[in-house]
């Protein structure tokens, strides 16, 4: 006979999302995004983010309801402008020797990133939708001012050795800011864990990789007979020691992506429904390393095969440990009108890059 306490234990469900596209699909949007970007010189840009993002978050599957992705390419062209003017200004204005004029324009975009930044999120939340509710991004301007100041200090009289606690404070300023609903998204994640993955585990990759490039180069010196005692060999024997470390970088940035995101997703939570990842350094190393060689080699045409690829094996690794997502849905539905939405105005804008 079963305990009372035994009935009252609930199994969690796991919940992983699901990417229901293809390559094949994916790459004619691509393509003719590609071929309408060059012949409108990039205006067209802007229209092509939105299709791509359009199909993806098509397929994007959480149980039995997908995302949308919602947006006005002009309200992204507004955001491409503002961005590609600033540099044009300050090229011409350097490039004719006006230096004062090339400073104040750096300056005043550096002083505008912040708010660049917060725009930006603020427009990806509103025009993503799931089961016909948007998200919505609440992080006042002042916030964003705030954390830019007081981390761009701290960086500076630390010489960026605290870089991983502004890294773990930025994830909680766009997790913690973020909403479906009337229900929020919490991080609570450790500072302690970013430092743990930048400072040991890269640092031992970074040994790693070190070591075998090394030895790989030294086998390479070898075998091409260079005499690392002549000057000429020893700039042989460098070019060979960055090919091989430019090679080594995907498998690199995979294994960080990996570790940064378990540390994030499974930190993160909204109401009972805690997110899972179990994205593995060394086979999204690999997915990485498989895609710099695929794209290379086929001349970016086998880009659409990486994207997917990537998406899929990130989406399917992810998820929601949860009781009753109808259920959670059902609820954001029912306060959708207590909730409102936005409407939009000059300044609902996304940098679009």
């Amino acid at each position: 006979m079963q305990t009372q306490e035994q009935e009252n234990v609930q199994v969690l469900e796991n919940m992983p999302f699901e990417f229901r596209g293809n390559s094949l699909d994916y790459f004619k949007i691509w393509f003719v995004n590609v071929m309408l970007t060059i012949v409108t010189l990039g205006i067209y840009g802007p229209w092509a983010k939105v299709r791509n993002n359009h199909y993806i978050y098509g397929n994007t599957y959480l149980g039995d309801h997908s995302f949308e992705y919602t947006a006005n390419p002009f309200r992204i062209l507004i955001g491409r402008l503002i961005v590609v003017s600033f540099y044009v200004f300050y090229f011409v204005a350097s490039q004719l020797g006006f230096w004062l004029a090339a400073g104040i324009l750096f300056v005043a975009f550096l002083l505008l990133l912040p708010l660049l930044i917060r725009q930006a999120l603020v427009f990806r939340a509103k025009y993503t939708r799931f089961h016909g509710l948007s998200f919505r991004y609440t992080a006042s301007v002042g916030e964003f001012y705030g954390f830019f100041l007081l981390h761009t200090f701290l960086n500076i009289i630390t010489f960026f050795i605290i870089f991983p606690y502004t890294h773990s404070c930025f994830k909680k300023l766009v997790i913690n800011n973020t909403h479906y609903g009337d229900s929020s998204f919490f991080f609570n994640g450790a500072a302690g864990e970013f430092f743990f993955i930048y400072y040991i585990k890269m640092m031992l990759l970074n040994m790693l990789i070190f070591f075998v490039i090394g030895l790989l180069s030294a086998v390479a010196a070898g075998f091409l007979g260079l005499d690392l005692g002549h000057g000429d060999s020893i700039v042989s024997f460098i070019i060979v020691l960055y090919v091989l470390m430019v090679l080594a970088s995907p498998a690199f940035r995979g294994a960080f992506d990996a570790w940064i995101g378990r540390a994030v997703y499974n930190e993160t939570s909204i109401k009972e429904y805690r997110m899972l990842n179990e994205w593995h350094a060394l086979k999204l190393g690999w997915i990485y390393f498989g895609n710099f060689f695929a794209i290379l080699f086929s001349l970016g045409l086998l880009y659409p095969w990486a994207k997917i690829r990537t998406i899929r094996y990130k989406l399917e690794n992810t998820g929601f440990e949860s009781l009753d997502l109808n259920a959670f849905v059902g609820q954001a539905e029912q306060n959708r009108n207590a909730i409102g939405e936005e409407a939009a105005d000059f300044f609902d804008f996304d940098i679009g890059f």
